[in-house]
Order: structure tokens, then C-alpha cells, then sequence
């Protein structure tokens, strides 16, 4: 899955620089900075620890940039570490702080927030009683803005999953999984509308 992961975050560095050579061709005139962002994020992260896996995930992306420094970021994402539907959720809400210009923006985000594992047999009791964890997602955003109002943004960062303490030893095989607040890497790409 880390494959699959490393192969998804080129295919979007590719994408972002094909847009930003296409922009050239734009006509419509834009004359302020973006102040809100709503768009689609398509995201991949590998989670380590009790959950050892990776997924492709689908959701939302809404950012209000408050100046040209610092902007509100969010993302619901939809994973699926546990089976073969988007059963896991994760939300992050925090903030975004670098430089935002009429055509680019360059950030570094730090955003808590949670994640929700479904109840499934190929996750280990801990990661579902309780199903929500703390998350905390760190890393670098750079963003494209268009004249024609739309956006793309790609990231890259860390997300560490807040397990609890101890070590989990599975009954049957003796198997001792170590909890914790293990990182995981974390690579989006996202496409919307800005105004």
C-alpha cells in the first residue's frame, strides 16, 4: 500500500504542475486574494502502530484565508482501513500559516482533530473500543489559484493517531501491539472553487 501511496502523491505533484502550465491560457481578470476555499481532496495516508495500512480517501476541503498569512483549514475525509467501503472517518480543523499572493499560496498546516474507526474484526479492540481517536496532522500545503476562481492544492505532512497508552496482547496468538501516538504520512490533492 505504500506503493500505491508514493505512486498517488507523484501522480498529484504531476497534476499540479500540468494545471500550472495550462494557466497561461486563462483570460479573466482577478484582482484580490482568495478568501474562501471549498472544493473535493482526494488523500492518501499509511497509519502505523495498531493499524498498519494504508488507504485512498474521498472528501471535503473548506479553508477561509483571514489575511494573507494565516487562514482557518478543514478537511472530512472518508478511509477504508477496515474492510472494503469508506467506513473510516477522519476531520481536521486548524490553521494554515505562510504566504498567500492572488496566484499562490505556501503553508505549513497544524490541524487536531479525530479519527473514527468502524467496528471490524481486522482491527484490534483498543482502535474500536472506543472507535475515535485524537488526531494531529502537521505538514506542508501548497495551493495554485486561478483566475477563473477555482483552485488546486496539494499537501504533504504527518498524522499522528492517539491510541492510548499500554501494549494490547491478543488472547489467542500472544501477539503484543504497542499503542501509543504512532505517525503516519499523509498526501492530498485537491481541486475546488475560490472567491
Amino acid at each position: 500500500m505504500r506503493r500505491v501511496i508514493c505512486v498517488f502523491a507523484w501522480v498529484c505533484v504531476i497534476l499540479f504542475f500540468a494545471a500550472e502550465a495550462a494557466s497561461g491560457q486563462i483570460v479573466i481578470q482577478y484582482s484580490g486574494l482568495p478568501r474562501y476555499e471549498l472544493g473535493a481532496q482526494f488523500n492518501g495516508l499509511q497509519l502505523t502502530g495498531p493499524v498498519v495500512s494504508g488507504s485512498i480517501g474521498l472528501g471535503g476541503h473548506f479553508a477561509f484565508n483571514y489575511n494573507q498569512y494565516v487562514s482557518l483549514d478543514t478537511d472530512i475525509s472518508g478511509y477504508n482501513f477496515a474492510g472494503d467501503r469508506l467506513n473510516t472517518v477522519v476531520g481536521l480543523f486548524g490553521a494554515r500559516v505562510g504566504y498567500t499572493s492572488r496566484g499562490l499560496g505556501i503553508y505549513g498546516k497544524v490541524r487536531p482533530g479525530f479519527i473514527h474507526f468502524a467496528s471490524s474484526p481486522e482491527l484490534i479492540p483498543p482502535v474500536t473500543r472506543p472507535a475515535t481517536h485524537f488526531a494531529f496532522d502537521t505538514g506542508v500545503v501548497m495551493t495554485r489559484y486561478f483566475e477563473n476562481h477555482t483552485y488546486l492544492r496539494f499537501e504533504l505532512g504527518r498524522t499522528f493517531v492517539n491510541y492510548g497508552g499500554g501494549t494490547y496482547r491478543d488472547p489467542l496468538s500472544g501477539v503484543a501491539t504497542h499503542l501509543g501516538v504512532p505517525g503516519g504520512v499523509s498526501v492530498g490533492f485537491g481541486v475546488g472553487a475560490q472567491w
